[in-house]
């Protein structure tokens, strides 16, 4: 295979919300984001297979896991529930001509995990209420 792979690690995650930019990827576990299209049957009369059209795009559910941080206020705040804002999803980093997503979503805020004997988790869950804008960086910012 041609050297076109990468690896999660690459990830590039920020959320621009009104109070302004924090970069997700540091401290991620995994990020997951699954856009979803409904279709309209337009099946008819003497079809012998089924016949869709493509429709609208449904909210996904974005979820990003995290480890959290003692020092995560700044972060914590920024992820409040119903803040709303864009994810900047750059699948592999932010050099030039990578591919970049722009989500607008609401944060559903953060959700924490403290077991006893393990590192703490800080999650959070976005919701997708809008088209997302497929781009791409350039000189390490989304075109």
């Amino acid at each position: 295979m041609a050297d076109k792979e990468f690896a999660g690690s690459a990830l590039y995650l920020a959320w621009v919300y009104s109070g302004g930019t924090v970069t997700l990827q540091g401290d991620f576990r995994n990020f997951s984001w699954a856009p979803t299209l409904n279709f309209i049957d337009a099946t008819a009369g003497a079809d012998t297979f089924e016949h869709l059209l493509p429709s609208f795009g449904t909210g996904a559910d974005i979820p990003v896991e995290m480890v959290a941080q003692s020092d995560g206020t700044a972060l914590a705040t920024a992820l409040a529930r119903q803040t709303q804002g864009t994810l900047l999803y750059g699948p592999a980093g932010t050099a030039d001509n990578a591919i970049a997503y722009k989500i607008p979503a609401y944060s559903q805020g953060p959700q924490w995990s403290q077991p006893y004997a393990d590192v703490v988790m800080m999650n959070c869950n976005f919701r997708q209420y809008a088209v997302e804008v497929q781009s791409h960086w350039t000189s390490g910012a989304v075109a």
